[in-house]
C-alpha cells in the first residue's frame, strides 16, 4: 500500500486560522502506510491502531458526504476486519502531521476512482485543490475538532505548498536546497508530546479577547506573511528581521504554547541573534522549528538538544 511522508508547517501556525499565509514542506525522514501485521511483535500496536481507524471510519460514515471525493467505507471496514492498521514512525503530538498522514493514507486508499485522482494531482486546478483541502479538513477534524486540512493536503501533494491570504493554494517556489548554503532551517525535538486539541481551544479562547485579536490581525499575520514572502524571494536580511518580530510576538503573547523549559532558550536566541526558535504546528512541545545563519554557533548554544537540519539554502 502507498507510503505517505510527514510534513512541516514552516510558517502559519495558528495565524492560518485567521487568513494569514502558510507554507509547508515535505519531511521524508518519517512516514507511514496502511498495512497488515507482519509478525506478533506488531500485534499490540496493530490492535490499538486498528481500533483508532475504526473510530475514524465511523466518523467518515457519519460526517463525510462530499460527492466529489467519495470514500469506499465498505472496503475500509472489510480490511479493518482483516487487521488493517497504520504502521508509522511519525511521532504523535510533535507537529509533523501524524494524524494528517493517516487521513492522507486513508483518502488515497479508499477514494473511489483513486487512479483518476492521482492523474489529476499532476495538474490540479485551484478550485479542485480548495475543495480537496476542505474535504480533508473535515476528515481530520475527527482528531483535532477543527482542522484547516493543510496537513493532509500537503502530504498528499508531497511538494512545498503556499496558502495565500485569499485562500488560494499553489505549489511553492522556494529557494533551492543547497548543501553549502549558509542559511539553515532546523528542528529541535523537545521530547515532549502535547495535546493539540486543548492548545487550539486555549488559543481560540484568547482570540475572543479584543486586545489579543487585534494584535493577531495587525502583527502576527503581518510578520508571518512578510517572513514567507522574504523567504521565497531570497531577501535574507529582512527575512531574519521579520523572524525576530515573529518569535518575539510568540514569546510575549503566546507563551503558553512554548514549554517553560524552552522559553529561556527562545529568549537566548533573540538576545544573541544567533538563532530564532518558534513553535511548530500547535506548539506546547513536540518539535520546535529554528532558523540560523550560524549553524556552528547555534549547535554550541543548543548543546545537549536534539537538533536536525530540515532545509539549507
Amino acid at each position: 500500500m502507498e507510503t505517505v511522508n510527514s510534513k512541516v508547517l514552516v510558517f502559519g501556525e495558528y495565524s492560518v486560522l485567521h487568513n494569514s499565509m502558510a507554507l509547508t514542506i515535505p519531511f521524508s525522514k518519517f512516514s507511514g502506510e496502511l498495512c497488515y501485521p507482519k509478525n506478533s511483535d506488531e500485534s499490540s500496536i496493530a490492535v490499538l491502531s486498528n481500533k483508532g481507524i475504526r473510530e475514524f471510519c465511523k466518523h467518515i460514515l457519519d460526517n463525510h458526504t462530499d460527492p466529489a471525493f467519495k470514500l469506499n467505507v465498505t472496503k475500509m471496514s472489510k480490511e479493518l476486519d482483516k487487521g488493517l492498521f497504520f504502521r508509522s514512525d511519525i511521532p504523535q503530538g510533535f507537529g509533523l502531521g501524524s494524524s494528517g498522514a493517516l487521513v492522507a493514507a486513508v483518502f488515497l486508499r479508499y477514494l473511489e476512482k483513486a487512479g483518476d485522482f492521482k492523474d489529476e494531482l499532476k495538474d490540479l486546478t485551484m478550485d479542485r485543490i480548495q475543495n480537496l483541502k476542505n474535504c480533508l479538513g473535515g476528515l481530520e477534524g475527527h482528531f483535532h475538532g477543527v482542522s484547516s486540512g493543510i496537513d493532509p493536503l500537503s502530504i498528499i501533494i508531497n511538494e512545498p505548498l503556499l496558502l495565500k491570504a485569499n485562500k488560494e493554494i499553489i505549489k511553492a517556489d522556494i529557494p533551492a536546497y543547497n548543501e553549502n548554503g549558509e542559511h539553515f532551517i532546523f528542528l529541535l525535538n523537545t521530547q515532549m508530546a502535547r495535546n493539540s486539541e486543548k492548545l487550539i481551544q486555549r488559543f481560540n479562547s484568547a482570540c475572543e479577547e479584543a486586545e489579543f485579536k487585534n494584535k493577531l490581525e495587525t502583527k502576527l499575520i503581518e510578520f508571518t506573511n512578510a517572513g514567507i514572502t522574504d523567504f521565497m524571494n531570497g531577501n535574507t536580511e529582512s527575512f531574519y528581521q521579520n523572524l525576530e518580530k515573529l518569535v518575539s510576538f510568540q514569546l510575549k503573547e503566546m507563551d503558553y504554547l512554548i514549554p517553560t523549559k524552552y522559553q529561556g532558550i527562545v529568549q537566548q536566541g533573540l538576545d544573541t541573534n544567533h538563532f530564532y526558535l518558534k513553535i511548530c504546528g500547535s506548539g506546547g512541545g513536540g518539535y520546535m522549528i529554528g532558523f540560523t545563519q550560524n549553524w556552528e554557533e547555534t549547535q554550541h548554544l543548543l548543546k545537549g538538544e536534539d537538533l536536525e537540519i530540515l532545509y539549507r539554502f
